[in-house]
């Protein structure tokens, strides 16, 4: 059981016919080396946060779901059949689960399930009991009348689609489902009806539903293209240096690991030149072969004028997160003989460890002086220097 999360169930909802996939049983179609169904319940069984797992298929795969269950040793799982629509497929394994705090709802249909999706769907969910994963579209939407005629363009930047896992307080979606009359093509739009807020977070372009021939064939390019993704996980771990310095200068404020601290000069830079964060940005582009800070953000550029350096650790940890990186640790170092900064640490923990999603015990940041030597000891400038510890999961058959 996990302390942190309470006790998780997952649904994967696999009881579809696949008539698009011209053929009946998608979930046992070949994926790579193994049936599309086990690419996500393989994610499920392997993951530590995940307690339960109630697979619900079709009544003519049944026996074919108990096989597949005893050849991949799926300990926490169990086979139950579906219903005639997807919704009554959730309401069965609802039935099947057991004492559980949260349920996360997975369509069988859906192979790169990842650990990320599913542990960042529970974070999310704790704001407001339910959690959808969703990616922006990238195309204009238009919407039309039964002619065909454009009634109306949505903004884009407000326009999502929503995937799964979804992710619910139990108590939240087994009374949606309890209560529903109408058919509902999701879970959020069932717990929507009830009036709960729902929290969209980052989904997973790769994260592809196999509808039809067409995405079967895209599937196997995804699952080509992505070892990390087979059976069998395995632990890559990598480090990355970071330095950074900046001058002193009057008429600026000091600011260090996302702290203003009182100062009477600040460090001169085309950012806020937050030198202990830069430091950080460094350490974690050299760990994930990302270049360096200077090349995802470059000076000059004017949207980068004055900007905070947390705003762009966040998008370093973005970035991290698409290549499948999750940050282990980080220690820094500032160097600076003037002002005193051990009364700051503590928050500057905080602002940096909030920023990359990580516990405040995870970054280290300490202080110390030249004794008076070189350009710090002369109060030119100030430096520091960062080393970060990244992890991915990779898997291997």
């Amino acid at each position: 059981m996990n302390l942190e999360f309470g006790k998780v169930g997952v649904i994967v909802a696999a009881a579809g016919r696949g008539e698009r996939m011209g053929a009946r049983g998608k979930m046992f179609a070949p994926l790579g080396d193994k049936p599309l169904l086990a690419w996500s319940v393989d994610t499920c069984q392997r993951c530590s946060l995940v307690r339960q797992i109630v697979i619900a298929l079709n009544r003519n795969d049944l026996k074919l779901g108990q096989k597949l269950k005893e050849e991949r040793a799926w300990s926490k799982a169990v086979i139950c059949p579906g219903g005639a629509q997807r919704q009554d497929s959730v309401k069965e394994g609802l039935r099947k689960l057991r004492n559980c705090d949260w349920v996360i709802i997975h369509d069988g249909a859906r192979p790169f399930l990842t650990l990320d999706l599913i542990q960042n769907g529970l974070e999310a969910a704790r704001e407001t009991g339910a959690a959808v994963a969703a990616v922006p579209v990238k195309d204009t939407i238009k919407f039309a009348d039964d002619i065909g005629l454009i009634t109306e363009t949505p903004q884009r930047n407000k326009v999502w689609i929503a995937q799964t896992p979804q992710v619910f307080r139990f108590e939240v979606i087994n009374e949606a489902y309890q209560r529903l009359a109408t058919k509902v093509t999701d879970d959020a739009a069932a717990v929507e009806r009830l009036g709960y807020k729902l929290k969209l977070y980052p989904g997973d372009y790769n994260n592809i539903k196999v509808t039809t021939p067409e995405d079967l064939a895209l599937a196997e390019i995804i699952a080509q293209a992505s070892p990390e993704r087979s059976e069998g996980a395995e632990e890559e771990m990598r480090a990355g240096i970071g330095y950074d310095s900046h001058p002193l200068v009057s008429g600026r404020k000091l600011v260090l690991g996302g702290v203003d601290v009182p100062y009477s000069k600040g460090l001169s830079g085309w950012s806020d030149a937050d030198v202990a964060t830069h430091a950080v940005i460094d350490a974690l582009c050299g760990a994930a072969d990302l270049g360096d800070i200077g090349a995802q953000f470059p000076s000059g550029e004017p949207k980068y004028k004055g900007i905070s350096s947390l705003v762009l650790l966040s998008e370093v940890h973005r970035l991290l997160k698409e290549k499948g990186f999750k940050v282990v640790n980080i220690d820094t170092t500032i160097i600076a003989q003037y002002p005193k900064l051990s009364p700051f640490i503590p928050e500057m923990r905080r602002q940096i460890s909030q920023a990359l999603g990580l516990e405040p015990t995870q970054v280290t940041i300490k202080a110390t002086t030249t004794d008076g030597l070189g350009f710090i000891g002369r109060e030119e400038g100030i430096a520091a220097q960062s080393i970060a510890l990244i992890q991915r999961e990779r898997f291997k058959d």
